[in-house]
């Protein structure tokens, strides 16, 4: 409350006061004063009441209004008694100055202390008004000068007083205003403080990193810890009872690194801020990255009294980050490098190698037959063999070196420091890969049962002048294709005749790709006569001849088409043209069935039988018109399903041979099984009878099993008389060889044969 408000209140409670006590003690005095005749008594005294209950109801006026107003009233009584009964008058005279200072200030107190002076002056002087002073009779202004004075220093040392405190009281109102001003802003400001401290406390508390604060004594194996929050207690499962007072170093171990934990103690050593990862231990022993950002904690005067860390728990991501480096550089399967890391490797390898003069070695290490096994006993062996080869790879070599899966059953092997001189260098490459195509040469244990996986490795040096990381690669894997093609299971050295063949073979799969377009390939047919010499069958073979007049040989041509597989492009072709010659042969008297040659990788289209039964429509012919040979490869794979595919073409009438029976996967299981119309003997048998014992032997046990088993022969590469001789001599059904003609295209075959007797 200011000085203003308390005065209007004393105001109020003057007014109201004055009313009751007026009114108290007006009674009596009106009774007295009708009694004595004093009416005008009675009369002021009603008036005042009255004026001074209006004064106390109106409160619309001002306050410097209505103190005036009762000013005048005190002062106008009091005049009034001036006149009536002398003394009494100055209490009211002397209570206006007091009220002026109490009410509106010690100016106006001062005025009303100078308007009682000059009134009893005046008025006493000029109306001689008797106030019981009988003194200086004789000199009247002496006299009122002397009354005037006295009640002038009266009033006015109560006057002042009253201003003085009032002032004073003005004063301390002020200060403790501005004292409890001053106390409300602190108590705001410290609400303000604690609501922030509780909030920061409670966030603290509750976040998900971890807050660790610590004190500043690096010495008493300190920093010790002073607070952890409730993510510490949820992270590490050590409570805060258990960790406060302890140093961080609770949570270190064997995993934690030196460098990192070195340079954290370096920096809180330097009163720095620091910003580090590393691994943590929990309570119960198991690890967990933290990524801790530390801040020293500085007060007014400049030193550090505290460290507080925030910390992170960031496992999952150093899991992601190390799966993703994994999956990036690693193959999956068997851990080893995959290609990109091989490659950065070889990089590096590169380099060095360039720099020093230092030769190393690039080994390309393909697996023989991995297919067969996959395909025959699954994938999951598949997989579990080439990680016993990754296994057993790593074993056998030196941590300096690399071993890397690139891809399927291919693996790349790099051999770092090999010698100076590139002789030796060879030698200890040729070394090292004879050693792994031993190891992997011997058997494998799978699931309780022995697979085999003989290996075609190709070999490079480096380095060589202007070589590239492609170019090791493409040499290494140029020499292992020739390795493979030397009869696998085999070490080849890359050569430069090694490239020039690779781009040869990629410019003839080019040129066999547009081939059909161009109208190179054609079809000529071979026949096959009986033991009189008389055509009861013909093979029909593939020839291409380029528009330049270069003759590419089938041998060389057929596997390049089978590898890119325009085999089943081409197979299409065959099968048209087949028709085709199978009707003009029909024209001219001829009623033989046709052998057309079917790869394993055409047959085993999933349309296949359709798209024979369509071709067949096409051209208005059965199948009885055609002899389907295939190889013994061909019944190696899921043998239920080519039982029943082959059993869907015979349904349309064709009749299967085995092409070069004896030289691959014989098996008399599939003999009894398969729907067989005929054995083809291979020519390498029948070259060499009947002087051979041996080809003699194996010659004459195909005939008896074949009679055994209702099958027909066909002897290929009869080219001499006592061949023929030989396998007339023994029962056979069909011979095929230059001996009787040699291929030619129909219109040829036609003009030398005929048309049919």
């Amino acid at each position: 409350m200011d000085l203003q408000s308390w005065r209007n209140e004393l105001l109020s409670s003057i007014l109201l006061w004055a009313l009751v006590l007026g009114v108290i003690t007006a009674v009596p005095s009106v009774i007295m004063a009708l009694r004595d005749d004093m009416v005008s008594v009675a009369i002021i005294d009603t008036l005042a009441i009255l004026w001074a209950a209006a004064i106390w109801r109106l409160k619309s006026l001002s306050f410097v209004a209505r103190s005036w107003n009762l000013l005048l009233i005190i002062y106008l009584i009091g005049l009034f008694f001036f006149f009536k009964i002398g003394p009494v008058s100055q209490i009211y005279l002397m209570a206006v100055p007091v009220l002026g200072a109490l009410l509106l200030g010690l100016r106006p107190a001062v005025y009303a202390l100078v308007l009682n002076a000059v009134t009893l002056l005046t008025l006493g002087y000029i109306f001689n008004v008797n106030l019981q002073f009988d003194r200086f009779q004789d000199q009247p202004f002496v006299r009122w000068v002397i009354i005037t004075l006295n009640f002038t220093f009266i009033s006015a040392v109560i006057t002042v007083s009253c201003g003085v405190l009032l002032r004073r009281l003005e004063a301390s109102l002020k200060s403790q205003l501005q004292i409890s001003l001053s106390l409300q802003k602190e108590q705001a400001s410290l609400k303000k403080a604690n609501e922030e401290l509780r909030l920061i406390s409670a966030a603290v508390e509750n976040l998900n990193d971890i807050v660790m604060i610590t004190d500043s004594d690096l010495n008493n194996g300190g920093p010790h810890i002073v607070f952890v929050n409730k993510a510490f207690e949820r992270t590490t499962g050590y409570s805060r009872n258990e960790t406060v007072g302890l140093n961080p170093r609770m949570l270190q171990g064997d995993a934690s690194e030196t460098d990192d934990l070195g340079r954290i103690r370096e920096a809180i050593a330097s009163q720095k801020s620091v910003r580090a990862e590393f691994i943590n231990y929990t309570k119960s022993g198991d690890e967990f990255w933290l990524e801790a950002d530390i801040q020293p904690i500085i007060d007014r005067d400049g030193h550090c009294t505290h460290y507080v860390a925030v910390e992170r728990d960031i496992t999952d991501r150093k899991r992601a980050e190390s799966d993703i480096y994994r999956l990036a550089f690693f193959d999956v399967l068997t851990g080893l490098p995959n290609r990109r890391l091989l490659r950065d490797r070889l990089s590096i390898l590169l380099a060095t190698a360039q720099r020093t003069g230092i030769f190393s070695a690039v080994l390309f290490i393909d697996l023989d037959h991995f297919k067969t096994i996959n395909d025959a006993r699954g994938h999951a062996i598949g997989d579990a063999l080439l990680v016993e080869v990754a296994n057993r790879l790593t074993s056998i070599l030196r941590e300096v070196d690399t071993v890397a899966r690139i891809g399927g059953d291919e693996f790349v092997v790099l051999i770092d420091h090999l010698d100076l001189n590139m002789e030796n260098a060879s030698r200890i490459a040729l070394t090292v890969a004879e050693k792994i195509r031993n190891a992997l040469a011997m058997p494998f244990e799978i699931e309780d049962q022995i697979y085999s996986s003989a290996c075609s490795i190709g070999v490079t040096l480096l380095p060589k002048a202007t070589q590239t990381v492609d170019d090791l690669l493409r040499e290494s894997d140029t020499a292992m294709y020739r390795a493979k093609s030397a009869g696998r299971n085999q070490i080849a050295f890359f050569e430069g005749a090694m490239q020039a063949e690779v781009e040869q073979r990629l410019t003839l799969e080019r040129d066999l790709s547009r081939a059909l377009d161009l109208c190179e390939l054609r079809m000529v047919m071979q026949a096959q006569v009986d033991q009189d010499g008389t055509p009861v069958g013909a093979e029909l073979l593939m020839r291409w001849t380029k528009t330049n007049g270069e003759f590419v040989s089938p041998a060389v041509f057929i596997p390049l088409a089978e590898e890119s597989g325009l085999i089943l492009k081409l197979g299409d072709w065959v099968l048209h043209q087949a028709c085709e010659i199978v009707n003009q042969l029909r024209t001219h008297g001829w009623m033989f069935p046709v052998s057309v040659n079917v790869s394993p990788k055409q047959f085993r289209q999933q349309d296949f039988v359709e798209k024979v039964r369509d071709i067949l429509a096409a051209h208005h012919l059965s199948g009885e018109e055609f002899v389907f040979e295939v190889t013994e490869g061909l019944f190696i794979n899921d043998m239920q399903e080519t039982i029943a595919r082959m059993n869907a073409l015979a349904a349309l009438g064709i009749r299967f041979s085995i092409d070069d029976f004896g030289t691959g996967y014989s098996s008399l299981f599939y003999l009894k099984r398969l729907p067989l119309y005929e054995l083809k003997i291979d020519k390498s048998f029948v070259q060499d009878i009947p002087g051979d014992a041996n080809d003699t032997a194996i010659v004459r046990l195909i005939l008896s099993m074949a009679k055994h088993l209702g099958l027909r022969v066909v002897a290929e590469g009869v080219e001499t008389p006592e061949q023929a001789a030989y396998l007339t001599e023994n029962a056979c059904d069909c011979m095929q060889g230059f001996l009787f003609s040699r291929p030619a295209s129909f219109q040829d075959w036609l003009v030398k044969q005929g048309s049919a007797p």
